[in-house]
């Protein structure tokens, strides 16, 4: 299940993303906030994939960089699924290692998106658990931030925004995600794994 068709239980962040995507007015950051495992990273996947996707005759692009009415990603297109398996070229992920996320792969990070995309209309790079940045990462991520690179969205995922740097959280648009409800949690584990929820 390609895009937005792909998460559950996340009703109010998928119409502000299909809004802000049909309007062709999605900020360069988001901060979407919510415990582990509710589908932030799976709804980072969407935007990316409907920004970008080639397929989709809902998606397209309007000659000034904005999406068209009802934009969301194909699932199949080569762009679609260069992005559901993290192999695109002008997709970039950051995760704490060891438990922080130091200012070198922010440095690199910066000098991705000082390039022009490869092949992409809009770069796109997803940092997970945002509260992990060291203080200097931080701060180098703020500076991107503050005069964000063109066609490029960031997509800063966390627990709770107030364990983000709060210069960086004012630069985001915030989506909450709320936690799963039974069903919810039912739904997605007979999708991805066909098992029972029972057993």
């Amino acid at each position: 299940m390609p895009g937005f068709d792909a998460i559950i239980g996340q009703p109010r962040p998928i119409r502000i993303l299909t809004r802000l995507l049909a309007r062709g007015i999605l900020p360069h950051a988001l901060l979407f906030t919510g415990m582990e495992g509710v589908g932030k990273k799976t709804t980072a996947a969407a935007v990316i994939m409907a920004c970008n996707c080639l397929g989709s005759s809902e998606a397209e692009d309007d000659g000034r960089g904005r999406m068209t009415p009802g934009a969301g990603g194909c699932g199949t297109c080569a762009a679609c699924r260069k992005i559901a398996a993290g192999s695109h070229p002008d997709l970039r992920r950051l995760a704490p290692a060891g438990g922080m996320i130091k200012i070198e792969p922010i440095r690199e990070l910066c000098a991705f998106l000082n390039m022009k995309p490869f092949e992409a209309r809009m770069r796109a790079v997803v940092i997970t658990d945002a509260q992990a940045l060291n203080p200097a990462a931080g701060n180098a991520l703020l500076k991107m931030l503050e005069e964000p690179p063109p066609q490029t969205v960031m997509i800063l995922t966390t627990a709770q925004a107030a364990d983000v740097l709060p210069t960086i959280v004012s630069r985001c648009r915030q989506i909450h995600f709320a936690p799963l409800v039974r069903r919810d949690v039912a739904a997605i584990l007979m999708r991805d794994h066909e098992q029972d929820p029972a057993t």
